[in-house]
């Protein structure tokens, strides 16, 4: 058989349905194109320019995070602020230990020299933070080659 008796005895569908194939395949990869944009939207930017912001607010606020300069009741508040503010812009696989270490201090900053109760509860809150310390630190170690340590913990966690 010639190549001409063959390709006249393929079937050629007619234009109509191949430009609707076109409009049904371009309408598929647009509709998977703008789901996975909603999918990235919805986990809240944990790509690299949210951790990217969070270890840069992290470096440039080292010193006030891991010495603070706490003399008077009133130093208290703009500390937990700036710890609120880079909770704020914590990727998502770090933000719940980050805002674990926040309402650990939040607690801590309620003490009452001479209730036991708050003093309590303010040790309490540290001990149940240990494990978010720990999972912090090496998350800005292995990703912003940030050291906020040494953390020390009262039991080992990896």
């Amino acid at each position: 058989m010639s190549r001409r008796a063959t390709l006249s005895a393929v079937h050629v569908a007619p234009r109509s349905y191949r430009s609707t194939v076109r409009r049904v395949v371009a309408a598929s990869a647009a509709s998977a194109a703008s789901a996975a944009i909603l999918l990235l939207a919805a986990c809240g930017d944990d790509g690299s320019g949210r951790a990217e912001r969070f270890c840069g607010e992290i470096a440039e606020n080292k010193d006030a995070l891991t010495a603070p300069v706490l003399e008077f009741t009133d130093d208290i508040e703009p500390l937990l602020d700036l710890y609120r503010d880079i909770g704020d812009v914590a990727p998502l696989s770090i933000q719940q230990e980050w805002n674990q270490l926040v309402s650990a201090y939040e607690t801590a900053s309620t003490v009452v020299v001479d209730d036991p109760a708050s003093q309590q509860a303010a040790a309490t809150a540290i001990y149940s933070s240990e494990a978010s310390a720990a999972k912090v630190d090496t998350w800005l170690r292995a990703n912003c080659a940030v050291e906020i340590g040494p953390v020390v913990t009262l039991v080992p966690h990896p």
